[in-house]
């Protein structure tokens, strides 16, 4: 059963892949150009290697609902592409995004009748300096291709669980990861990035230079540029030493009420992380499942000792082990699945929005749902709940990530084909999400910003720190080139 339920359950941890997202002023006439007019404008300005396509089918998106729709894509090659890119899209006015993994889910897209893709997939080298202790990544490299070049060089970087995602995707919208108690949240690892602006050129921004940008890309990036390459840090791990302890744990119905309170009380260490999710163990039967999935930066038998009280609820299944740190990923890989429409709809908590009677609710909304619409069997809602002491000493200067106190992260995924279900999914979703801010804990509402929808108030999601942001983007990008990402403007 429990094989069958994690192929069902939508990916962990996604992250916005799109690194740049921007939008043209309305009142510009566009006239589109053809795919002979790109090739023979743009396409000779390219590297060898890169390449100018028509079919959105060369730029895929884990979730179809709200996907943008571009007229073409162009599959870069070199960092300079970027920079030709979008000069030339500003010269014949022309809206463009910039795409990693295309994991980004976020109802904000909008490119018009002839906007373009810049793929970043193809920026995927990843190198260690000789310390194995900063790595040079490009701005398209998937966790899988980091994690794998860590793992052979003897090091390891605080990541995020799905290996399909683009790493600068997720990091720059704050990069909370289940090794972040230790290491920081990702925003903490960049050490520098290589920027195209607004206007097409090519910055080097970190601590020392550009520092206001610095502030603002590190939980804002889409706004204010194109990361085409960036050096962030590692941590060198011996091979024999490089695991984790992890898995799931399935519970009876009867548990749940127990269960969110002993998660509640566990005193999560640095090395520790939990999430826990609700969703069905697939076809025929489609039953729903409460389940768990630990994490302990050590051996077998430390963890069971930390999380003793969840194991005395007696759950029906234990499938935790010693994981190397190349297969920490492994139980998500079928999470990472393109398609299907997956409108996303997140919430943030404090430690005591962990309420058994809010969740018995969320539940049993949960239940009614996929029993009532066989065709969104495969939706789920994941909790997310990390230590936060390392983020929290940090600081808040240090980055426009608002949220570093808050522990907890919920989405709640509907998944289904048809676009016709779109009304009752977002009606579902939504209906979740108010559940789960009315005992959140927090003074005012938040959501971490790679889980959330996209109709969120801007202070939701950017925080204390929104008006800075917004004076920061008339400085960067006065004419709004990139604001389609949760605009700020």
């Amino acid at each position: 059963m429990m094989l069958s339920l994690l192929l069902t359950i939508p990916t962990l941890f996604l992250a916005p892949a799109a690194l740049l997202l921007t939008s043209l002023p309305q009142s510009i006439a566009v006239t589109c150009p053809t795919l002979s007019d790109l090739e023979h404008d743009l396409g000779s300005t390219l590297s060898k290697g890169s390449s100018i396509s028509a079919s959105a089918s060369d730029a895929p998106r884990w979730s179809l609902y709200g996907a943008p729709k571009p007229a073409f894509i162009v599959n870069v090659s070199a960092e300079s592409d970027v920079v030709s890119t979008v000069r030339y899209c500003n010269k014949k006015n022309i809206i463009f995004l910039a795409q990693s993994q295309g994991n980004g889910w976020a109802d904000t897209f909008r490119l018009g009748n002839c906007g373009l893709i810049i793929n970043m997939a193809g920026l995927n080298k990843v190198a260690f300096n000789k310390y194995r202790t900063i790595a040079s990544i490009g701005g398209g490299a998937q966790v899988k291709d980091m994690v794998l070049a860590a793992y052979n060089n003897g090091t390891r970087f605080s990541n995020p669980t799905c290996t399909c995602l683009g790493f600068l995707g997720a990091v720059l919208g704050g990069g909370i990861s289940r090794s972040q108690g230790l290491y920081g949240q990702g925003v903490d690892q960049v050490l520098s990035l290589n920027v195209v602006t607004a206007s097409g050129d090519s910055l080097r921004v970190n601590r020392r230079s550009h520092r206001d940008l610095w502030y603002a890309m590190r939980g804002a990036a889409p706004n204010f540029g194109i990361v085409t390459s960036a050096h962030v840090k590692a941590y060198p791990v011996p091979k024999d030493q490089n695991i984790a302890w992890e898995g799931a744990i399935t519970f009876a119905d009867d548990k749940l009420e127990p269960l969110i309170k002993a998660i509640r009380d566990l005193d999560l260490r640095p090395e520790m992380e939990i999430d826990f999710l609700f969703a069905t163990s697939g076809p025929p039967l489609n039953t729903p499942a409460i389940t768990a999935i630990p994490f302990f930066l050590d051996n077998a038998s430390a963890a069971r000792v930390a999380f003793a009280s969840i194991f005395a609820l007696g759950p029906l299944s234990d499938e935790t082990k010693e994981v190397p740190y190349d297969h920490w990923g492994d139980f998500a890989n079928s999470f990472c699945q393109k398609g299907m429409r997956k409108p996303a709809y997140g919430a943030s908590l404090a430690r005591q929005g962990l309420d058994p009677a809010t969740w018995r609710a969320v539940y049993e909304e949960f239940k009614t749902f996929v029993a009532r619409y066989p065709e969104a069997a495969g939706s789920s809602i994941l909790a997310e709940y990390y230590p936060v002491q390392k983020a929290v000493a940090i600081g808040d200067t240090t980055s426009s990530y608002p949220f570093r106190d808050v522990p907890i992260h919920v989405v709640t995924i509907p998944v289904y084909q048809n676009s016709s279900f779109d009304v009752t999914a977002n009606a579902w979703g939504a209906r979740v999400r108010s559940l789960l801010r009315s005992t959140d804990g927090l003074d005012m509402n938040s959501t971490y910003i790679n889980f959330a929808h996209g109709d969120e108030p801007l202070n939701e999601i950017y925080g204390k720190d929104l008006p800075e942001l917004q004076k920061l983007k008339k400085r960067y990008d006065p004419q709004k080139k990139f604001n389609q990402w949760f605009p700020l403007a």
